[in-house]
């Protein structure tokens, strides 16, 4: 694409004239002004329109001109065949009857296969994102009298937007002349209105565009404006018959008011229309089109044109003069007037805070070694960079013989200031002799470049070639930062401190302090992102309608953007700032290339922080794999956008090309739109910038629906530790999105996959089920990614302790692979694996293991003994050889698996980091402390480095750390692990949560070691009620709680108490079917065999240890260490109950041969 050098920023505006068949004349124009431009440039082909103007405006016919120039991108050449061709399928065939003379229709069809021609659709949009922007003028039939036209653009404004309709109607619109064709309706937003040609209300658009030009790029330069018309007319004789279309067609008086708008100015307005012959060439008469371009060419060779012409190529490349956009409306001044010298104005009344920033420009300005010093001040618009710098001068005025006060906006601006100062000093009248002015002064000067945030800006020529001076800068324009010699002649301005942003709220608010004020005006400047110039508006708001801070914080929440753009509307402001904060990043974002612009779009609605250049990066590779990530409708156009985008951030071969994406971002941060973080590798984005560009935006949704299909795109399926990380670390970016992919399934998984590994099983969970409905209906029962999502759901439902709900559903997909893949399947054995660790949640570790032993030798089998799944497969045998207490088979296969994942999957991969925990669990257990605190806090701090300190993984190994403290007595160190633990998972699992409840169980133990009794009982009973009404009283973990507790009452001496709960805890697990068949009834029998024991209840004891006894027998084997530790006890029972039986035998026999004995002694004695 071909591009003029850009020196400046300055703007290029062309305009068309209307005039029917006469507009080729216009376009012949152009073509000979192209071709001079490409001398100009040196260029090896004619540059297109497009590429070399920033603002194409047109009427009518020249308003098709306009849509193929501008929005189409057409090369002259092209434009001129395609415009022929579309004014004689108009005017070649005229209505016997009805409005008009000519058939619309025909101009529709016509104008529509030009658009499917270039733009491979009929239905194209006008809005593009292109950098050249285009409108046509229209105007409404039922408005003519006002004069004033309807623009229809190709780009959007914050006011008084015209229609988003079609290119097709659009050309239409600006086209049907009242006459010749019935006018045209577009419908916008429900609403019809009728159009016809928009040279009733101007056929010059010179005066719309120029005032457009103001309006769209408020603090931009003009630096040339061609105006094309179509030939010049008869005069308009008041008794013509065609008075209406004649004074439409007469567009010298609009050409008359631009000559003497610009009167004083040279080489910025130029004006061409072909003044022989075309008199009478009427606007339908395509008939004479030869004629048309002999009398154009006869123009173009007349040596002042010709002239005219060349000097108009040469103004436009080397934009020598400028003109601020915002002056066109009104007659221009000279450009070679100076104006008056501005003073250095004090800082706003207002201002608070910044002291230390005061003091970083003071040392670096003052104290560093002998040289001319530069300080750049760089940050986001409204951070208050201006106002630091006048306050910096105020404070130290009186060190400096001079200060300079720049507006730095543009080149012209510059010079304009500097010259203005060397008038002053007598020293010459161009910016040349100022800078030379001040590199011969011996004495401090301050030199303070403001608002040089243009970023074709070359400040050094301005820089005093000298040893001494200071130069102050601000920018947004982060590059800048080069001019500063080292890392401390730099500072970024971002956000206020908290309580200078409360202090400046309440005294631009005048607003008294007190306690409830500080808090409210807390919330406002953190809602505010702590922006001075939001805080700032937003007291004055407050004061000048006197709402008070509560109101205005509730309006800000309903109206935010709105609310802040008020500002503009006030009477009095803070100082000569006219713009709102918005107003400001508006015009950061409007200079922006379109590819920049997609980018920020795709950034903006990710999570504010944290946002990732590795996205866009495996985006790119999952573009690669020709297959849709979204396969709704709804998305496709979405989808297409974003594989577009991303086409521009790779090479020819399909590679990440990342010098591409540092080029967007360098852009996008020349205005410091957003941050990036060196330390962390993150960007970010100012969180009030954040919530105005997603709120303001036009097309939100669309905007949203890119940004999901970017992080779809970026979520693979790959298993190596990095993936891992990198997907846990788009949760926040997920959240950040609306409800609305869930309409589309695939999109759904690729977040699913996310939620479930950063361990937000609920959400997860909720996901699948939408999912699985949708293929129940859409697929059916059987299908593959039918019983895939399923497995997936019965996972979410496992993991999030729902384990019947989990069981129904694994057994209905392995049932339903097995009817359609077959017994030996892989994804048979996978839907196995997966059921068995339901069994093993359930307590049912023999079915559990069958299940394990029989997958685990098809994984080795069918994908190798060092394959992801069968180390997987291992491990979930592992974890039931550790359930059933088989402990030292257990601790082997984790020893050996730790090894071998170490080796093929790394230390830090997700597996392997798994296993690890599990090896530290059995290793507590087997009471080998030392090592198995070791690997947990290996885990446990790669697990905080890796997914965060939220993921329950992480929290997994903490707690065994806290176990093995508790274990060797270390009960504070112990429960602040445990508190630590408890906090998080109250926020992230919540409050009901069987992992939250079993951690708040181990903490009311651990208080009860410290001797914290009445914390400890609390806990035990909320985590009883809790459970109880979660799951009912017969719910195993109810059960659980129920032993805690009773033991509890136990060790206090309230033994009656731990009977009673324990006794109906046992009789409501009873009236459930399978009562007896689960771990936790054997546990509570045992319990209360324990606590028949202390009240010498022998009989009873000995009855519910042997029924204990059968329980664990059937769930673990014989050489259970419960099982063996139950049999112990009851030997003891049953050798305390032989020794009481025995004394009671004693007692008696002993009683009996007493009585034996009286009764032998009385006879004897009687004898």
């Amino acid at each position: 694409m071909t591009e003029l050098p850009r020196q400046s920023t300055s703007l290029r505006l062309l305009s068309f004239d209307g005039g029917g068949v006469r507009g080729l004349s216009s376009l012949i124009i152009l073509h000979e002004f192209m071709k001079r431009v490409q001398e100009q440039l040196d260029l090896h082909e004619t540059p297109r329109p497009c590429e070399v103007f920033d603002l194409i405006a047109g009427t009518g016919t020249g308003g098709i001109i306009a849509i193929l120039l501008g929005r189409l991108g057409l090369r002259v050449e092209n434009a001129i065949e395609t415009y022929q061709q579309i004014v004689r399928d108009a005017f070649s065939e005229k209505k016997f009857s009805g409005e008009g003379t000519f058939k619309t229709t025909n101009l529709g069809n016509t104008i529509t296969r030009v658009i499917e021609r270039y733009t491979g659709r009929a239905d194209t949009l006008m809005m593009d994102s292109g950098r050249c922007k285009t409108f046509v003028c229209a105007t409404q039939a039922d408005n003519m009298t006002a004069g004033i036209p309807t623009l229809i653009r190709s780009y959007s404004v914050p006011e008084n937007d015209g229609p988003k309709c079609k290119i097709t109607q659009v050309a239409l619109a600006t086209m049907v002349t009242m006459g010749y064709f019935k006018p045209v309706i577009i419908d916008d937003s429900g609403i019809g209105t009728t159009y016809v040609d928009g040279g009733l209300s101007g056929n010059n658009p010179t005066a719309h565009m120029l005032a457009e030009a103001g309006r769209v790029f408020v603090d931009r330069n003009v630096s040339c404006v061609f105006s094309i018309g179509a030939g010049h007319l008869r005069p308009t004789s008041v008794k013509s018959n065609d008075l209406g279309i004649a004074i439409a067609q007469d567009s010298e008086r609009v050409a008359q008011e631009m000559a003497r708008r610009f009167q004083y100015t040279t080489d910025i307005y130029f004006r061409f229309n072909a003044n022989q012959g075309m008199q009478n060439i009427g606007a339908t008469n395509w008939g004479k089109l030869p004629e048309l371009v002999l009398h154009t060419q006869q123009y173009i060779k007349s040596f002042e044109v010709s002239s005219s012409l060349t000097q108009a190529a040469k103004a436009l490349v080397t934009a020598g003069v400028f003109v601020p956009a915002t002056q066109l409306s009104g007659t221009i001044p000279p450009t070679d007037v100076f104006k008056a010298l501005r003073s250095c104005p004090p800082p706003s009344a207002m201002f608070v805070g910044q002291e230390h920033a005061l003091t970083q420009m003071e040392h670096h300005l003052f104290d560093s070694a002998e040289g001319r010093r530069v300080f750049v001040l760089y940050g986001l618009g409204g951070a208050g960079k201006t106002q630091l710098a006048l306050k910096f001068a105020q404070v130290y005025r009186g060190k400096f013989s001079e200060v300079l006060y720049i507006d730095a906006t543009s080149a012209n601006t510059i010079e304009a200031d500097l010259a203005s100062f060397a008038l002053s000093k007598k020293a010459g009248r161009n910016y040349a002799n100022a800078v030379e002015w001040l590199a011969d002064c011996q004495e401090k000067w301050l030199l303070i470049l403001n608002n040089a945030d243009d970023t074709s800006l070359n400040l050094h020529q301005y820089f005093p070639p000298c040893p001494h001076g200071s130069i102050l800068i601000t920018t947004r324009n982060r590059q800048l930062i080069s001019y500063a010699q080292d890392t401390n002649a730099h500072l970024q301005l971002s956000g206020m401190k908290l309580e200078d942003g409360k202090r400046l709220l309440l005294k631009m608010s005048r607003v008294a302090w007190d306690e409830v004020n500080d808090k409210i005006a807390e919330t406002i400047v953190i809602e505010l992102g702590s922006l001075a110039l939001a805080i700032a508006q937003a007291g004055a708001y407050i004061c000048v309608h006197e709402c008070g801070l509560p109101d205005y914080l509730d309006m800000y929440r309903d109206y935010r953007g709105e609310l802040l753009e008020q500002y503009k509307n006030l009477t009095q402001k803070l100082d000569d700032y006219q713009w709102t904060v918005f107003t400001t990043w508006k015009a950061s974002l409007g200079k922006l290339t379109p590819q920049a612009l997609e980018l920020f779009y795709l950034l903006a609605f990710m999570h504010h922080d944290r946002i990732l250049e590795e996205t866009f990066r495996r985006a790119c590779l999952g573009v690669e794999l020709n297959e849709r990530v979204a396969i709704t409708n709804e998305y496709h156009s979405a989808e297409i956008t974003v594989t577009s985008f991303l086409s521009t951030l790779k090479l020819s071969g399909g590679s990440w090309y990342r010098p591409a994406f540092l080029r967007l971002v360098a852009e996008i941060r020349s205005y410091s739109l957003i941050d990036f973080d060196p330390t962390s590798g993150y960007y970010s984005i100012h969180p009030l910038v954040h919530s105005w560009f997603r709120t303001t935006i036009e097309q939100v949704h669309e905007a949203e629906k890119r940004t999901a299909i970017l992080l779809a795109l970026s979520i693979d399926n790959e298993s190596g530790a990095d993936d891992y990380e990198y997907r846990v670390k788009l949760v926040s970016h997920i959240d950040a999105l609306s409800t609305g992919f869930r309409s589309d399934p695939n999109l759904t998984r690729k977040f699913t996959i996310v939620y479930d590994e950063a361990g937000r099983f609920r959400v997860a969970k909720s996901l699948l089920e939408t999912v699985v409905d949708t293929d129940k209906r859409m697929l059916g029962m059987d299908h593959p990614d039918t019983l895939t999502d399923m497995l997936e759901l019965a996972n979410a439902c496992q993991k999030n302790g729902e384990l019947e709900e989990a069981e129904k559903l694994h057994i209905a997909v392995l049932e339903g692979r097995t009817r359609t893949l077959g017994e030996v399947h892989p994804d048979t054995y996978r839907a196995m694996g997966y059921l068995a660790l339901t069994y093993q949640g359930q307590s049912r570790f023999r079915e559990a293991e069958a299940l394990q032993l029989k997958v685990l030798e098809a994984a080795k089998k069918l994908l190798g003994p060092e394959a992801h799944e069968t180390f997987l497969s291992q491990l979930a045998l592992a974890t039931t050889y550790h359930s059933m207490g088989r402990l030292h088979e257990a601790e082997s296969l984790y020893a050996e698996s730790v090894e071998i994942q170490k080796r093929v999957l790394g230390t830090e991969h997700p597996t392997t980091l798994t296993t690890m925990y599990c090896f530290a669990g059995v290793l507590e257990l087997l009471n080998k402390l030392d090592d198995a605190e070791t690997i947990a806090t290996v885990v446990f701090e790669t697990r905080m480095r890796v997914s965060g300190k939220n993921h329950p993984n992480t929290l997994y190994a903490l707690r065994v750390v806290a176990t093995t403290k508790y274990k060797r007595g270390q009960y504070e160190e112990a429960a602040k692990i445990q508190e630590q633990v408890h906090e998080i998972q109250r926020h992230t699992l919540g409050e009901l949560h069987p992992q939250t409840l079993w951690n708040r169980a181990n903490l009311a133990c651990t208080y009860r070691s410290l001797g914290r009794l009445a914390e400890a009982e609390q806990i035990y009973q909320r985590v009883l009620e809790i459970q109880i009404r979660v799951g009912g009283r017969g719910h195993p973990n109810v059960i659980l709680s129920v032993i805690n507790l009773a033991m509890f009452y136990s060790s206090l001496g309230r033994e009656s108490q731990a009977e009673v709960i324990m006794v109906e805890g046992l009789a409501a697990r009873s009236r459930l079917s399978c009562s007896n068949d689960i771990p936790v009834m054997a546990d509570l029998k045992v319990s209360l065999a324990e606590l028949y024991v202390k009240q010498r209840r022998w009989r009873e004891a000995e009855i519910l240890m042997q029924e204990a006894i059968a329980t664990r027998m059937a769930i673990y084997g014989s050489e259970h260490h419960q099982v063996k530790g139950s049999l112990l006890s009851l030997c003891d029972i049953k050798s305390a109950l032989w020794r009481e039986t025995i004394i009671k035998w004693t007692y008696y026999l002993t009683g009996t041969l007493v009585a034996l004995l009286s009764i032998a002694f009385m006879r004897f004695y009687t004898l």
